[in-house]
């Protein structure tokens, strides 16, 4: 499973939101080419798991586009940063996931009895 976001050019926006279930590893990919156009080439990426229970490898930085495997094992919301670094300066973006355990979530009925 792979989700796709795009930092955009010349803006404040700097958190990307998204949701999952227990055992997922998403594969998160951030095209920073808009932003690179009007700053510099990033040349590295470094993602932390800020609070939650994700856990992250593979990460990647290819032709503007920063990559990382995030694996979720636990219910809750996590919160990773993803610093991006050029060689005359550096952008943190957030990354929001709620990871919910699907088996064991209440589901409404909409009032019907079985």
């Amino acid at each position: 499973m792979s989700t796709d976001f795009v930092l955009p050019t010349k803006t404040h926006f700097d958190t990307f939101k998204d949701n999952t279930s227990i055992g997922d590893v998403i594969t998160y990919r951030i095209d920073a080419t808009p932003w690179e156009d009007d700053n510099s080439t990033i040349t590295s990426a470094t993602w932390t798991v800020e609070a939650g229970q994700a856990a992250i490898s593979s990460e990647a930085v290819a032709s503007g586009i920063v990559s990382a495997n995030v694996t979720f094992s636990q219910s809750g919301k996590s919160l990773i940063s993803i610093l991006l670094t050029t060689a005359t300066q550096k952008k943190k973006v957030w990354l929001q996931v709620l990871c919910r355990d699907l088996q064991n979530e209440t589901t409404d009925d909409y009032g019907l009895q079985g």
